[in-house]
C-alpha cells in the first residue's frame, strides 16, 4: 500500500521525528551520534575504492561560531551547535531549507527537554541484563555493517580481508559511528519506548469507524479532482511513483493477451524499417514516404508469417471454444500473464494510456474489440506479437474500501492521535523551562543571501 494519506491533513510529528533522529544526549556542544540507522547511511555514502574522501568545503569566516542563538534555562545554544544540527536535518531530508535555523533550534531544544524528562523519570536506567542484550544486538549490527563494507570493496585473501575490515572500522569511526555508539543507540531507543508508553498510559487513541470512512471519502474526492480526465498523469503516478488511487477514471478495460516471441533479426529489421518510415513524415508529407511505408508493412508481415502456424492454431482453438487463459499458459511469453491476479484482473488499459506500447493500446480498442470476450487480430509490438482478449470493463468511480486500505487509514489516524498526545506533552514540559531565542540573529541568518551552514 503506497497511498499517502498524510497529504490530506497536517500532523504534528515533531516528537516522532526527534525520537527517530537523535540520541537523548546533551546536544549543547556534544556531537550528535546517529547510530543504528547511521551505520547503513554511512555505508551508503562510502566513496568508490579508488576515490579519496572529498575534503569538506571551508566554512565562511564571517559567521561567529560562538554566537548564542538561544538559551534553555541559561544553557547556551551557539551558532556552531545549530549549524551541525541543521546539516543533519537537511542531509536526513527532514527539512529542505539550509537556512532554517529556527527549526534546527527547536529540534535541539525539544531534544534537551525530552532528555531531561527521561532522566527525571529514570527511563535511562537499565539492568545489567538489559545492557548485555543491547550489547549483543549492537555487536551483530556492527559486524553486519563491517561485512557489508568488505563485500562492497572485496577482499580476496585473508590478509586483504582483514585490511578491508580495518578500513571499514576507520571509515565508520570518522563518521562518528563506533560499536559503543550503536549500543548507546539501543539504550536510547529503549528509553524512548519507555517515554512513549508513559505518555500514552491511560490515553485512548481509538479511531471511530466514521472517521476512517470520512478520510477515505475525502482522499477519493481529492484524487478525482486532481486526476480525473488526466490519464497520463494518473498512470504516471500509479505506475512509476507507486501511488494508489481511491478511484478509477472512466474508460478502462481489463486486457489479457498472448505474447509470442519473435526472431531477433526479424524484429530488428522491422524496428529499422519503422524508424525510417517515421522519420520520413514531415509537415508537408504527414503520411511519410510511401515506399518506406511499404517496406515497414512488409517487415511486419514477415514477422507475422514467421509465426503463422502458431497464430492459426491459437485462433482455431478459440473457434472451438478453448479458454483464452489456457492458450496463454501454452503459448504466452509475458511473465505478467503468469500471475493469477493479472489473469483475473487484466492489464488496465485506456484509450489515452501512455504506459503501454501504443500498438498494444490501439489493439485493445480496435474494431475487433467491441465487448468483453472479443479477441483482437495479431499485432506486432515492441516485444513481439500480441493477441489480445477483452476481459472486462473496469468499473469507474470511487473504489471500494478494502481491509488493507481501512487498516492503513486506521493506523494513520491512530498515529495522528498519538502525535497529538506527544505534542501536547512536549508543550507542557517545555512550559516548565525558560527558553529564550535571539530573534534578531536568527532572522539575519535565515534571510542571509548565503548560508553560513555551507
Amino acid at each position: 500500500m503506497t497511498k499517502k494519506i498524510g497529504i490530506i491533513c497536517a500532523v504534528a510529528v515533531v516528537l516522532a521525528a526527534v525520537f527517530c533522529l537523535y540520541q537523548f544526549t546533551d546536544v549543547f556542544g556534544a556531537k550528535q551520534n546517529v547510530a543504528s540507522a547511521a551505520v547503513a547511511t554511512a555505508f551508503a555514502e562510502v566513496p568508490a575504492a579508488d576515490e579519496a574522501p572529498a575534503e569538506e568545503a571551508s566554512a565562511e569566516p564571517a559567521a561567529d561560531e560562538n554566537l548564542v542563538l538561544a538559551t534553555v534555562d541559561g544553557n547556551e545554544i551557539t551558532l556552531g551547535d545549530t549549524k551541525a544540527m541543521l546539516s543533519t536535518l537537511v542531509s536526513g531530508g527532514y527539512i529542505n531549507d539550509a537556512n532554517d535555523y529556527k527549526t534546527a533550534l527547536d529540534y535541539m531544544i525539544q531534544t534537551r527537554i525530552l532528555s531531561d524528562k527521561i532522566t527525571e523519570l529514570g527511563f535511562d536506567q537499565f539492568t545489567d541484563e538489559e545492557k548485555a542484550e543491547f550489547a549483543v544486538k549492537a555487536q551483530a549490527e556492527w559486524e553486519e555493517a563491517i561485512q557489508q563494507y568488505v563485500n562492497y570493496f572485496g577482499g580476496g585473501d585473508d590478509a586483504n580481508v582483514e585490511q578491508t575490515r580495518q578500513e571499514a572500522v576507520e571509515y565508520y569511526n570518522t563518521h562518528g559511528i563506533t560499536l559503543e555508539t550503536v549500543a548507546r543507540q539501543y539504550e536510547n531507543q529503549a528509553a524512548q519506548e519507555k517515554l512513549e508508553a508513559y505518555m500514552l498510559d491511560g490515553k485512548d487513541v481509538t479511531v471511530p469507524e466514521a472517521d476512517i470512512q470520512a478520510l477515505f471519502d475525502e482522499a477519493a474526492e481529492q484524487d478525482i479532482a486532481a486526476f480525473d480526465g488526466n490519464i497520463g498523469t494518473y498512470e504516471l503516478y500509479q505506475a512509476y511513483y507507486g501511488q494508489q488511487f481511491f478511484f478509477v477514471p472512466e474508460g478502462y478495460r481489463g486486457i489479457i493477451h498472448i505474447l509470442l516471441d519473435v526472431d531477433e533479426a526479424l524484429m530488428d529489421a522491422y524496428d529499422k524499417a519503422q524508424a525510417a518510415y517515421e522519420e520520413s513524415k514531415t509537415e508537408e508529407a504527414p503520411d511519410g514516404d510511401e515506399a518506406l511505408k511499404t517496406a515497414m508493412e512488409r517487415a511486419r508481415q514477415t514477422i507475422l508469417d514467421s509465426k503463422k502456424e502458431v497464430i492459426d492454431d491459437i485462433y482455431a482453438r478459440l473457434e472451438k471454444g478453448e479458454k483464452f487463459t489456457n492458450l496463454i499458459k501454452k503459448y504466452g511469453e509475458d511473465p505478467g500473464m503468469k500471475e493469477k491476479a493479472q489473469l483475473v484482473d487484466g492489464y488496465h488499459v485506456h484509450k489515452e494510456s501512455l504506459i503501454w506500447d501504443p500498438v498494444f493500446t490501439e489493439a485493445a480498442f480496435s474494431e475487433k474489440m467491441i465487448k468483453p470476450g472479443d479477441v483482437s487480430d495479431p499485432v506486432v509490438g515492441k516485444n513481439g506479437i500480441h493477441i489480445l482478449y477483452y476481459l472486462r470493463d473496469i468499473p469507474s468511480g470511487k473504489i471500494k474500501m478494502t481491509d488493507e486500505i481501512r487498516e492503513e487509514i486506521k493506523t494513520y489516524l491512530e498515529n495522528v492521535n498519538m502525535n497529538q498526545i506527544f505534542t501536547d506533552a512536549l508543550a507542557n514540559w517545555q512550559s516548565e523551562h525558560e527558553v529564550v531565542y535571539n530573534q534578531e540573529a536568527i532572522y539575519a541568518l535565515t534571510n542571509s543571501a548565503e548560508s553560513p551552514a555551507n
